[in-house]
């Protein structure tokens, strides 16, 4: 089994779809040149605005987001986690779209969110995201990666819907992404305690990549981008502010934990 060095991303993306991009690539430069090999970013990392904004330059955001990506992924021989991103529909809307882009500058994987956000959370912002965006209809694939293992991604609400990572883990899946734009009064109520009980759960480690700070009409997002072991351990909280957070992973705790616990192999369809 590998062990490898994990990037974290944490933003507070706006509205300037180059400023944001720019801010990602530094990061991405950042973790590579201290040693990290995989590295995650929270969604809607190249833009955070209005959903009509987003509609008009969807095809915009997403050109300049796969182009940059794919390039500096090949570039720097790092694999990278794109978390969430408009990506043109068919029907007018778009879908909010995960891609793992691998050392060699390829899509390895895409996931299409399937859980939306149309919530009333409490803190004076009406969150309506099937308006603007069409939801997945297919659950998440693992992308087996030789150099890191096997991976997988969600995105945000996922979190919440716990049958949506059992359907994973029965492709094998070592660690699963949760990039977020979770917002601060669900994130200080529920964020940790769902990270980690989905860890336990499925004895996979999670990443979560995370927006930060406050947005576009006080829109504000909590931080705290997470690693989890397959324990539930926290290996890596960033706190608030946009930052780095670097975390080595052993990947040889997965194959611990299920083999104290056998839970995965115990679990009877009812």
């Amino acid at each position: 089994m590998h062990r490898f060095l994990l990037g974290l991303i944490q933003l507070n993306s706006g509205t300037d779809v180059d400023l944001n991009l720019q801010k990602c690539e530094n990061f991405v430069r950042e973790g590579a040149s201290e040693g990290a090999k995989l590295v995650g970013l929270p969604e809607n990392f190249p833009f955070l605005g209005s959903e009509k904004e987003k509609l008009e330059r969807a095809e915009e955001i997403k050109t300049k987001t796969v182009t940059l990506l794919s390039d500096i992924s090949n570039k720097l021989n790092i694999t990278i986690l794109a978390g969430g991103f408009p990506n043109p529909a068919p029907n007018g809307k778009v879908f909010n779209t995960s891609i793992i882009f691998g050392p060699d500058g390829k899509e390895k994987f895409e996931y299409h969110k399937i859980h939306l956000f149309d919530t009333d959370p409490g803190d004076g912002i009406e969150y309506r995201e099937s308006r603007t965006v069409e939801s997945g209809k297919i659950i998440p694939e693992t992308y087996k990666s030789p150099e890191l293992g096997n991976i997988s991604s969600v995105i945000c609400y996922d979190l919440r819907f716990p049958e949506l990572f059992r359907e994973i883990m029965k492709k094998d899946a070592d660690m699963i992404f949760v990039p977020s734009a979770f917002t601060k009064i669900t994130g200080q109520a529920h964020w940790e305690i769902l990270l980690r009980a989905r860890a336990i759960e499925n004895q996979c480690f999670i990443f979560a990549p995370a927006q930060t700070g406050i947005h576009l009409k006080g829109r504000e997002t909590y931080g705290h981008s997470m690693v989890i072991d397959p324990w539930g351990n926290i290996l890596g909280d960033a706190g608030e502010g946009e930052k780095l957070l670097l975390t080595e992973i052993d990947l040889e705790e997965v194959q611990k934990v299920r083999k104290k616990i056998p839970a995965l192999k115990h679990r009877q369809d009812l």
